[in-house]
């Protein structure tokens, strides 16, 4: 199965990625460079101007309200075109959805839509917190919002994750492809962001490409406790226990995009 703007799709999707990098070893260990934390910083420079037709706004249980969580519309656009632009190459069947960041993934309360001066249009979600932007666009994007029923926690700001994800993979197994596109499709959204988030990119950028240097652990691991990842591609198995320094990255290309990512707990697979 697979995301389609025109059919449901499972709830099998991993949690937010840590983009982190170091120097190769004849360097000195570099501070580590996170990009989620680079799309939650404070900015209140960009507190985002809603149209009038917005959803009714709910606030996340337990945390201090902050602004609307609201992104443009041509951001996300900007990841999609990435996506399409790799897809090919990367994931050709693969499908791509956005979840929503710092929600409960279990409220079906969760809604979306596409905002404008003239109206909006409600999103379908896919599950409680993860939808995807409509087949059509709409005719002009320059101020159009993509609306949540949520806000921020205060001081804090986030794009949603972008999720890829091929057709027939089991429950609980990620396809390396999928999250080397994924990962490329986010860092282009925070490239697009403003100056700030372009410079500390660029910055990090200098010391490799984030995206090849970061762990298959920090994009595809699930939100729940595991002990062991596994990675398969053809005749070739590599299985480490959680938190082993040595662990796979996403530029390793001695794995193919067809290699498969797998997390259990005690033997158990875990989704």
């Amino acid at each position: 199965m697979r995301f389609d703007r025109h059919r449901k799709v499972p709830s099998i999707f991993a949690p937010a990625a840590m983009f982190a990098f170091v120097e190769n070893s004849h360097s000195r260990q570099m501070r580590a460079f996170s990009l989620m934390a680079v799309l939650a910083i404070a900015t209140p420079g960009q507190a985002v101007q809603l149209p009038d037709s917005v959803p009714q706004i709910v606030q996340v249980p337990g945390v201090r309200p902050g602004e609307p969580m609201a992104w443009k519309y041509s951001l996300l656009r900007t990841g999609e075109s990435e996506f399409e632009k790799h897809r090919e190459r990367l994931a050709p069947r693969a499908s791509l959805a956005f979840k929503l960041p710092n929600v409960d993934q279990s409220d079906n309360d969760n809604r979306v839509d596409i905002v404008a001066s003239t109206g909006r249009i409600p999103l379908t979600m896919v599950t409680a917190a993860i939808f995807a932007l409509p087949a059509a666009a709409p005719s002009s994007d320059n101020d159009v919002m993509v609306v949540a029923n949520k806000n921020f926690p205060k001081g804090s700001f986030r794009h949603p994750n972008v999720l890829v994800r091929s057709p027939g993979l089991p429950d609980g197994v990620k396809r390396m492809g999928d999250l080397r596109l994924a990962c490329a499709a986010q860092l282009a959204m925070a490239k697009a962001q403003d100056f700030k988030f372009r410079a500390l990119i660029t910055g990090a950028s200098l010391f490799g490409d984030p995206c090849a240097e970061m762990e298959v652990t920090n994009i595809g691991a699930p939100a729940g406790p595991y002990d062991t990842v596994t990675v398969e591609d053809a005749n070739r198995t590599v299985s480490r226990p959680r938190g082993q320094a040595a662990m796979l990255k996403l530029g390793d290309r001695s794995w193919t995009d067809e290699a498969r990512i797998q997390y259990s707990l005690k033997g158990a697979v875990v989704d």
